[in-house]
């Protein structure tokens, strides 16, 4: 890395294989206008958006998000529904929500309070734990989609550091740091 690399960052959890290929099938049975879907492997919730950094300042950051797990047990988190986001507005994607497990709160929490540029003075304010299904290819009105799913639950026992390179045909994302939590 040259002194002068700028690394567009974010912390995310991903789910098991199956589980995103069930969440992207599901998309299938409903009338949804033109979309891109995010590739299965791609498929993640984000649970810190970090920005554009320096590359200078990546192990500062990687012992960061260290330290943010440190001491919380892996969690499970529930599927519950696939919508469109955002609620107010034109849609632009379509993502299955899951619960918000205290533990996936508290490693947010200390993330931001580590991490963020600016923060506010409840940082799950406005948190809305998902994984983005799909992302319309136009901002999209008239189409709201509500509906529960019936999905195996996702263990997290780790959240990885991410770097997204964008491309015209979509980011690209690498992991960098492998969190682990500890086990339940």
């Amino acid at each position: 890395m040259s002194r002068s690399e700028r690394l567009r960052l974010f912390v995310a959890v991903y789910p098991e294989a199956e589980v995103a290929e069930r969440s992207a099938a599901a998309l299938h049975a409903l009338p949804l206008p033109e979309h891109r879907p995010t590739p299965h492997e791609q498929i993640h919730l984000t649970v810190l958006f970090i920005g554009d950094v320096d590359a200078r300042h990546l192990g500062e950051i990687t012992e960061s998000a260290h330290r943010s797990a440190s001491g919380l047990p892996a969690f499970t988190l529930t599927p519950q529904r696939l919508i469109t986001l955002p609620e107010r507005g034109p849609a632009r994607l379509i993502a299955l929500e899951t619960n918000a497990p205290a533990q996936l709160l508290e490693f947010r929490s200390r993330l931001v309070r580590r991490l963020a540029h600016r923060t506010r003075a409840r940082s799950n304010d406005r948190f809305r734990p998902h994984f983005t299904l799909a992302r319309f290819n136009a901002p999209t009105t008239g189409v709201r989609v509500n509906e529960p799913i019936e999905l195996p639950t996702i263990l997290v026992s780790a959240a990885h550091l991410m770097a997204s390179t964008l491309h015209p045909s979509g980011a690209v994302h690498r992991s960098i740091e492998r969190i682990e939590f500890a086990a339940q």
